[in-house]
């Protein structure tokens, strides 16, 4: 009988040795996730910022049509986590894309007919030099912000830095 308790005792507490050392590398593959995730977090931020500035700074360098570059831009500012980055802080770039992205771009722009090309492209460019000055000085902001893409620094703008008035 006395054998029976000392062998229920020991399998009791091989168990909760066992359940011990499941709870022990729960936690560790909770710390390990959480900081592979704070990880990958920071590299797409990283990556974000990288491309918000070779966009904006694109734009600044006339290497980019205006209309372009403020659908790439939005797409990425509706996926940067941080404040003024909205609709509410770059209106121009907004509105400018909300313009345009009902027009036809890549494969789908080959399928159109061509006059109809013509119209979407005059309508575009008058939409794009409606909203010049305001789109280029949200760009000029953002190039502030995240700063000049590395390998960028040369490059000749047509707009002068904005005042962080």
């Amino acid at each position: 009988m006395v054998w029976l308790i000392v062998f229920a005792v020991v399998i009791v507490l091989v168990l909760a040795g066992y359940a011990g050392s499941l709870w022990w590398r729960l936690l560790t593959q909770k710390k390990v996730r959480e900081t592979h995730n704070a990880n990958v977090l920071a590299e797409t931020e990283a990556d974000l910022a990288r491309s918000i500035a070779i966009i904006s700074d694109s734009l600044l360098t006339g290497e980019l049509n205006l209309s372009e570059g403020a659908i790439r831009l939005k797409v990425l500012l509706d996926h940067w986590h941080a404040p003024a980055s909205g609709q509410a802080d770059y209106p121009a770039i907004y509105s400018l894309f909300l313009s345009t992205s009902t027009m036809p771009r890549g494969e789908e722009r080959d399928q159109w007919p061509k006059a109809e090309i013509r119209r979407l492209d005059r309508e575009r460019e008058m939409l794009e030099v409606a909203a010049k000055d305001s789109v280029l000085d949200e760009a000029a902001r953002l190039r502030e912000r995240f700063g000049v893409p590395e390998g960028r620094e040369g490059l000749v703008t047509a707009r002068p830095p904005v005042d962080a008035a």
